[in-house]
């Protein structure tokens, strides 16, 4: 088990991290998937190579219903209204609302934050959780190895 603070340190120490479809290597290359699949892995997390062999291969315009299988196998569902918690995976809406989008919610000095790989800033980055990514929430899940 590890803690939300030892998640999100985890995640912090890759900000900066080049954006690379479909790679999840700390300072190497990252995608939102490949993130948190990361962090979780460095963490002790769930993400088994031979359960992933079924999720891997994702195009760059993930399909949304194929994400919401992948993390249904990996992750613990939030229930809608519930609280966020440090360390929870925000599933977010992107390109015309359909949630194919990944990050960590996180908070610095008494603030919510959001990190995640942004294709857009070409880097893992950690950024205010303000509006619209808060509007963007479609569903909100946590890592089975953090401890409540």
């Amino acid at each position: 088990m590890a803690t939300a603070e030892e998640v999100i340190a985890e995640a912090r120490s890759w900000v900066g991290t080049p954006y690379h479809h479909q790679a999840m290597l700390k300072g190497i290359g990252a995608d939102c998937v490949g993130l948190i699949r990361g962090v979780s892995t460095n963490c002790g997390g769930p993400f088994d190579p031979l359960l992933w062999k079924r999720f891997e291969n994702y195009s760059r315009t993930p399909n949304p219903r194929r994400m919401l299988e992948g993390m249904a196998t990996f992750l613990v569902p939030v229930a809608k209204g519930d609280e966020l918690q440090l360390a929870d995976v925000l599933h977010l809406q992107w390109r015309g609302d359909m949630p194919m989008h990944l990050a960590f919610y996180a908070t610095q000095d008494g603030r919510p934050t959001i990190i995640h790989a942004l294709a857009a800033a070409r880097r893992v980055c950690e950024h205010g959780f303000e509006p619209p990514w808060p509007g963007r929430v479609h569903a909100v899940w946590r890592l089975p190895i953090v401890a409540g």
